[in-house]
């Protein structure tokens, strides 16, 4: 079974990835595409492709004290992964965890994703 795995900043919510436009549509936020371009930074070498169903654990340091919702936090990390090579398609998650760090292993905004082939 392949893994992979990769620390990255902080995504923004789910709430602040897309705005609408006039004319219908919608386009990546400015914010998402500052975060986009961190993510980039921080791309581990050596991507790994993952084949199949994939278990994935996103763990998230607290950059605050705000009331947030992790669940709000997936997307941009799960499209990233997408858009790097790593999953052909986010459809690709089976079993998908987000949590918030309380072991202090990560620093604050920080995101771990652990991926791995599912058996």
């Amino acid at each position: 079974m392949k893994s992979f795995s990769a620390i990255l900043p902080f995504p923004p919510s789910v709430n602040h990835l897309f705005m609408n436009v006039p004319r219908g549509g919608r386009v990546k936020t400015a914010k998402y595409r500052a975060w986009e371009k961190q993510a980039d930074a921080a791309m581990p070498s050596g991507i790994v492709k993952l084949q199949g169903e994939v278990i994935a654990v996103y763990t998230f340091g607290r950059p605050d004290r705000r009331r947030r919702d992790v669940a709000n936090l997936e997307k941009a990390v799960s499209d990233t992964l997408v858009r790097w090579g790593v999953l052909e398609d986010d459809c690709q998650i089976e079993d998908n965890r987000q949590r918030w760090d309380k072991s202090g292993e990560l620093k604050p905004g920080e995101c771990r994703v652990e991926l791995v082939e599912a058996a």
